[in-house]
């Protein structure tokens, strides 16, 4: 491994997340692919279309959910192939290896299966202690203007990153969540079974409430002291009634008041069909510090701007959360900043010695970081090295 592509970790107080070979059966547009990797940043090359976002696809695999373009399982297979694909990967995280596999075996009916040490378990609560994963991608440059269900996605995917057990809790919540939905629809009656539900509902809400206020609070405390000019500075705020009452009341007040609304609301969600409060109907509100307006009201350039500098102090965040830098995806984001940023990007990838793998369609937007990476061309199936 060449001393100039990765620094010295003895010259840092953190430990890194590396991948260190991938392997795909049947997945997307690869029937099979076998590639290693150094642990430095990574730019996969290709013209649009040659199966570059199909790798960073199946990297974000790696964390709880459906990865970055949230597909259904199905969807991942080659349709040239069986119904069945795998992702295998070995992954350095604390200076141990890991082996971690996922995909959909023969004979498996619902969701994906995720090994660890050929160790079936279960993604949201094993996946975050080995490994976190973030990505920006060109779908999430209109997350300021898009839905409040589009921008509490992106939320909670910065806290999965964050906070180990945050992945786990929405998975909690969003069961409970449908059970007293079918519960109100089938026998309202059962009020013994309801309390039970809504009482873990609030327990579960109320954390995944105080994790968004903890990535909130952090990240600003970050962005208060970024370095880098050429990012406009956001502000996050989380909009919701549970967070809120916890940022001007303490817990179990809080958890009084969950569990007044839902029962409160019974009836009204019986005849809707869905639970109408809870932190499922909360908000990220971004603003510009420099303009002193939201987000949503900036050009697409600040929007673009904002996100990038957002999620660059998201990832020195996590590292001093967990004393553990990330893996970071960007897809096709060199290409739409100017030189001044692009260089910006540049020193703050070099500077962190994370392994960040972008994807791009001209070299010559690399060249100022040709000697920190390894550079792959993408195509026909296959990654061929080509530094």
């Amino acid at each position: 491994m060449s001393q100039h592509k990765i620094n010295n970790i003895e010259d840092h107080n953190y430990d890194y997340n590396r991948i260190q070979s991938l392997k795909l059966n049947n997945f997307r547009s690869y029937e099979n692919l076998e590639c290693s990797f150094e642990g430095c940043p990574v730019v996969l090359l290709g013209p649009n279309g040659s199966g570059k976002t199909n790798i960073l696809e199946s990297l974000s695999l790696l964390s709880p959910g459906r990865g970055l373009r949230r597909a259904p399982f199905e969807h991942f297979r080659n349709i040239k192939g069986p119904p069945e694909w795998g992702i295998n990967v070995n992954i350095l995280s604390d200076n141990v290896t890991y082996k971690i596999s996922t995909g959909i075996p023969a004979g498996r009916i619902k969701g994906r299966e995720v090994k660890i040490n050929n160790k079936k378990v279960v993604a949201s609560k094993s996946l975050p202690e080995i490994i976190s994963i973030s990505w920006l991608t060109p779908s999430m440059d209109q997350i300021f203007i898009e839905s409040p269900s589009s921008r509490r996605k992106f939320l909670d995917m910065l806290c999965s990153s964050f906070i180990n057990n945050h992945s786990s809790l929405l998975r909690s919540y969003e069961k409970l969540m449908r059970e007293r939905n079918n519960l109100l629809q089938e026998d309202k009656s059962n009020t013994n079974w309801l309390d039970a539900l809504e009482t873990q509902m609030a327990s579960d809400g109320i954390d995944i409430a105080l994790n968004r206020i903890k990535l909130a609070k952090g990240l600003n405390s970050k962005l208060d002291n970024d370095k880098y000019p050429v990012w406009p500075r956001a502000f996050l705020k989380i909009d919701g009634i549970t967070e809120d009452k916890l940022f001007y009341g303490d817990i179990e007040d809080t958890k009084v008041f969950y569990l007044k609304n839902l029962f409160e609301n019974r009836t009204k969600d019986f005849f809707s069909g869905r639970t109408s409060f809870g932190i499922h109907k909360s908000d990220l509100l971004v603003s510009h510090r420099g303009k002193g307006i939201f987000a949503n009201q900036c050009s697409t350039g600040e929007q673009k701007s904002l996100l990038i500098g957002l999620i660059l102090n998201h990832l020195s965040l996590i590292a001093e959360n967990s004393n553990r830098y990330p893996i970071l995806l960007l897809d096709e984001i060199v290409a739409h900043l100017d030189q001044l940023r692009r260089s910006a990007l540049f020193d703050q990838i070099i500077e962190t010695n994370a392994q960040i793998f972008m994807t791009g369609t001209d070299i010559d937007m690399f060249s100022a970081i040709n000697e920190f990476t390894e550079i792959f061309s993408v195509g026909m199936g296959r990654l061929k090295k080509i530094n």
